[in-house]
């Protein structure tokens, strides 16, 4: 992997937080930033990810119910109730 060199902007407090924690850690100042970038991007990408399946799920149980209420059985039975019932008399 080829690396690039890069010119940020931080503030000065930040930075000094930086430079305590890079030399309590034993580590460079450019490992810290790569390590946190690359967890902070999958950290981003797994909250999209789990607000999608959110939307998602949220927009089947829609779907099921409007199906539910469209569904008619005999005798106003569920079909949890029917299956229940075919079930026990077996």
């Amino acid at each position: 992997m080829k690396a690039k060199r890069i010119n940020i902007t931080i503030p000065e407090e930040n930075l000094r937080e930086i430079n305590e924690f890079c030399i309590e850690e034993g580590i460079g100042k450019s490992q810290l930033i790569r390590e946190a970038a690359v967890k902070y991007i999958a950290n981003v990408k797994e909250q999209k990810e789990m607000e999608k399946r959110k939307q998602e799920i949220e927009s089947a149980i829609k779907i099921m119910d409007e199906l539910r209420k469209k569904v008619k059985f005999k005798n106003n039975k569920t079909a949890a109730e029917m299956i229940r019932e075919l079930r026990d008399s077996r």
